[in-house]
């Protein structure tokens, strides 16, 4: 499945030096197929899911250290429950 988008991309300075570079080295036909590779290349870099979540739990390791969020112990999370499983 296809999603075609018709758009203008203007690519100046630094960015357009690398997609010249990237078809004039081989590493793709055309400057549309670098751009195409550039974002996928973004998604397996920056995007995955694992890496979201780590981002996520790092984040909220740094909150607690910090004060900022409280660790519970288990009876702190389960409330009123927790005399229920004893």
């Amino acid at each position: 499945m296809y999603l075609r988008l018709f758009m203008n991309v203007i690519l100046r300075g630094k960015t357009k030096e690398i997609v010249e570079t990237m078809v004039e080295e081989g590493y793709a036909n055309s400057q549309s197929e670098a751009v195409r590779m550039a974002i996928v290349d973004f998604e397996q870099h920056h995007l995955s899911e694992v890496e979201l979540v780590n981002r996520k739990l790092d984040s909220i390791d740094q909150d607690i250290k910090l004060g900022k969020r409280k660790l519970l112990d288990a009876d702190e999370a389960l409330g009123s429950y927790a005399k229920h499983l004893k």
